[in-house]
């Protein structure tokens, strides 16, 4: 077991006498996926709105929010593939509720961004329109190359199931 499962499985208090039951398990890891979803929609919801309602202040904590929110969700990913999980491939991603989630992190960070560099910038955009443009065009590169990852990783696993597949239909004969 690696040191970031043990890690993981100390922070759940995952070896308690509690999850030996079958639906105790099931309903909690229900009520914790509720509470997690939960988290994740408030805290977007608050990063959002606080760049525009509580100004510099409210950017700093917004971009507080968003790097705990990352944070926590790629310890779930990270968790979940450490099991042998890899919601990527397992998920349906394209929802009309991953497309809000990512409007209301834009809408958030770019406030916030925008906020910032317009309080420690003293006002000036051409700084922030060059940097936009690098993040417009490293943002670009880095959907591309997910885009790619993604569909090699497609294609290796259909490739892997081509050849259990087979390796079966040859241990039968």
């Amino acid at each position: 077991m690696s040191a970031f499962t043990k890690a993981a499985r100390f922070v759940g208090d995952l070896d308690d006498d509690f999850y030996a039951d079958e639906l105790q398990r099931d309903i909690w890891n229900e009520a914790s996926a509720v509470g997690f979803q939960s988290l994740l929609w408030i805290g977007m919801i608050a990063g959002a709105v606080l760049p525009f309602a509580a100004g510099v202040t409210g950017a700093w904590v917004a971009l507080g929010i968003f790097v705990a929110l990352l944070t926590v969700a790629n310890v779930v990913v990270g968790y979940a593939r450490a099991r042998g999980i890899d919601m990527y491939t397992s998920q349906k991603l394209r929802r009309s509720r991953i497309g809000v989630l990512v409007v209301l992190y834009l809408v958030g960070a770019g406030g916030a961004g925008l906020r910032l560099l317009l309080h420690y910038g003293h006002g000036r955009l051409a700084p922030i329109l060059f940097g936009a443009g690098i993040g417009l065009v490293g943002g670009l590169a880095g959907v591309v190359v997910g885009i790619r990852g993604r569909r090699r990783q497609a294609r290796q696993a259909e490739h892997a199931a081509e050849l259990a597949e087979q390796r079966a239909f040859d241990t039968d004969e």
